[in-house]
């Protein structure tokens, strides 16, 4: 099932960067930036209940259900977004797009900013490594 393009987004900053942040395994690029990604005004989109995700949908590891589920539907181009919960916070949304999708030629996606990580995030065990990542910036 690898090699299905999507691009994964979150409903707000706030869940993008604990989606991100989760997945860092304790070394912070120092390129981080916030994409704005603006979807048509009118676009095709899925929200699946959770009834219907497969039951790993929320394993640590991704699992071969969810996987399946969400590269069924990028092949079969039903929607340009698929909304499901996100594993961090299940009642904050991430979006998948698919960018085979045909909509996708009208989704516009911006460079907003530079994105950095307030260093108490990483607790005391790793001030020293937050404070060298924040020097180089």
């Amino acid at each position: 099932m690898p090699g299905t393009a999507v691009i994964y987004t979150g409903a707000t900053i706030t869940i993008a960067a604990l989606e991100r942040l989760v997945h860092i395994a304790g070394v912070v690029p120092a390129d981080l930036v916030l994409v704005r990604v603006e979807l048509p005004d009118t676009y095709s989109s899925e929200r699946p209940a959770l009834a219907d995700l497969p039951v790993d949908w929320n394993a640590i590891r991704p699992g071969p259900g969810s996987m399946g589920f969400g590269t069924r539907w990028a092949r079969e181009n039903r929607s340009l977004v698929l909304y499901v919960p996100s594993v961090v916070i299940p009642e904050d949304l991430n979006g998948v797009i698919n960018p085979n999708h045909p909509e996708f030629d009208r989704v516009n996606m911006t460079i907003e900013r530079a994105f950095h990580y307030d260093p108490r995030i990483f607790g005391s065990r790793t001030r020293t490594r937050a404070a060298r990542y924040l020097r180089r910036l």
